[in-house]
């Protein structure tokens, strides 16, 4: 076979997936950088194997915080999948959304911007209106024009407060679009069981509702950090809620605790973080139990990864 087939560079990948789960993020990372170079050198530059690779050892940069690195990576995956897809793919997409999300965090906001605004546009024209894959991009929109607040400290009043009301705006739709798939109309319910897929799309979506609830605690933060009006968290406190009734709804929980546990907690533990900040809302007629609720759900998820 030879060390330059791309049989062998199959094996190296495999290889630096085992590496990656071991910690061995060095050697994972060369031995996924050689994988990809054999398939360039074979000519296999722009097939979905190598791209598969690269996003491999983008996730890589990203967890050694080398983002500058990643953004390089990540606009090279775009322009092959430009070439060889076009824009009117969801492959296409997807490389652009994960690149837009590195920009975010590195502050480049406006091309951030720009990459999910056609993002979004093209989801909706391939998917629907109602697909989790069109509200996860609002999600991402509506966290973005919150950064956009705090990282610029010239926005007035005015430009703040427009800004309070899209964010606001994009994450309601995600809600909506995401309640709607968990919780279908029951004229739905027959169509949506016999869909291929449908529980890849309730994971989706129960992922990307996550997110949005998360996004709702950051907006009243947000909008009482401006002294805007109606920052009285209750939003935030009904998002805790809702997030609460996510694991105590049988098929979520199921889904939380086996592909969203990380996700889960990130959620909870922002909107506890965000209400706790507030002493007036500490005080608001059972939030002490509220609040409870969510310190017990967060111990048996810590018990039940320890026992794994």
């Amino acid at each position: 076979m030879g060390l330059g087939h791309p049989d062998y560079a199959n094996t190296m990948y495999l290889l630096a997936k085992v590496l990656s789960q071991q910690r061995k993020r060095n050697d994972a990372e060369a031995v996924i950088r050689e994988s990809i170079r054999i398939l360039e050198e074979a000519g296999l530059g722009e097939s979905p194997a190598c791209i598969q690779r690269m996003r491999f050892l983008s996730l890589e940069l990203v967890k050694s915080k080398r983002l500058v690195e990643a953004e390089n990576l990540q606009r090279k995956i775009l322009h092959n999948l430009e070439l060889s897809k076009g824009w009117d793919s969801l492959d296409t997409t997807m490389a652009a959304e994960t690149l837009s999300v590195t920009l975010q965090t590195i502050g480049e906001l406006k091309e951030s911007e720009e990459l999910l605004e056609r993002c979004l546009a093209v989801r909706r024209k391939i998917l629907s209106e109602n697909h989790f894959e069109v509200a996860g991009i609002l999600v991402h929109l509506a966290r973005l024009t919150l950064l956009k607040i705090i990282s610029d400290i010239k926005v007035n009043n005015d430009l703040s407060r427009s800004h309070l009301v899209k964010a606001k705006q994009l994450v309601s739709d995600s809600i909506r679009i995401t309640e709607g798939i968990l919780n279908p109309l029951r004229e739905n319910q027959k169509k949506l069981k016999s869909t291929i897929g449908i529980e890849r799309e309730k994971i989706g979506a129960t992922a990307v509702l996550l997110q949005a609830l998360e996004v709702v605690g950051l907006l009243e933060a947000t909008r009482k950090r401006k002294q805007e009006p109606g920052s009285d968290y209750d939003h935030a406190e009904q998002a805790l809620r809702k997030c609460i009734s996510l694991y105590n709804k049988p098929y979520t929980r199921n889904v939380v605790s086996k592909y969203l546990r990380q996700q889960y907690e990130r959620c909870l533990s922002s909107l506890m973080h965000i209400i706790q900040l507030d002493p007036d809302i500490l005080n608001a007629p059972g939030m002490q139990d509220l609040l409870g609720e969510s310190q017990r759900i967060m111990k048996e998820l810590g018990e039940e990864k320890n026992t794994k």
